[in-house]
């Protein structure tokens, strides 16, 4: 059981690595939005994908040692009080570590969409400003314009 146990950690510890370089990655979408960039927006979100690609498999992996477990429906303060000494400790550890860059994540993605909103508006806006001159958005205009 100790060999599942350390498993187990393993691949939270994992999991809580990936999560951490999502909230640097958020972070960077945050200041690239704000820059309007098209093409550094497009780079993150190749990032983002990869990387919650592997947060998936992390989380398949760690479903399925749970079921190996028997305990497939308990969260990791219910596993960790279910053991004893190091295992436990370090349960409890990243159960918090978890809680903490989880709401990390759920900040920074609010304030990220809402970012993206303000950044539509704006360019609806544009749009409406350059219609009333009866230029179409798609022509190029002129440096003088």
């Amino acid at each position: 059981m100790t060999h599942l146990y350390d498993e187990l950690v393993e691949i939270l510890e994992k999991e809580y690595n990936l999560c951490i370089q999502l909230v640097e990655l958020l972070k960077r979408e945050k200041e690239v939005i704000v820059k309007l960039n098209s093409y550094d927006l497009e780079q993150l979100l190749r990032e983002k994908e990869t990387l919650t690609f592997k947060i998936k498999g992390c989380d398949e992996m760690r479903d399925n040692l749970l079921i190996r477990f028997g305990i497939k429906n308990l969260n990791i303060k219910e596993i960790a009080h279910r053991t004893n000494g190091n295992h436990k400790k370090r349960l409890l550890e990243l159960a918090e570590d978890f809680s903490l860059v989880i709401q990390d994540i759920r900040d920074l993605n609010k304030i990220n969409s809402m970012l993206i909103a303000k950044s539509l508006h704006y360019i609806k806006t544009s749009y409406n400003f350059l219609t009333t001159f009866n230029i179409s958005p798609r022509e190029k205009l002129s440096m003088e314009a």
